[in-house]
């Protein structure tokens, strides 16, 4: 999955790509980021990260976002 896919699949499903990173900022949200070799899927709030996860590609790691999301947001 790309991160075009990855976005327009969210719009589609009506779950807000605004809350969604793809560099290291402060604001709260969920991240996606490539930490040398690996890439990170990560949730910050008030200057924390939480449930950080390493995978080898980001395609895996937008995989993974976009279940989560979609299980945690389309409730």
């Amino acid at each position: 999955m790309t991160k075009e896919e990855f976005l327009d699949s969210l719009k589609n499903k009506g779950v807000s790509t605004d809350i969604i990173h793809f560099e290291n900022a402060v604001a709260d949200g969920y991240y996606v980021i490539k930490n040398y070799h690996r890439w990170e899927v990560s949730f910050r709030e008030r200057g924390k990260d939480y449930d950080c996860l390493g995978f080898p590609s980001e395609s895996d790691a937008l995989e993974y976002l976009y279940e989560v999301l979609l299980k945690r947001l389309m409730k």
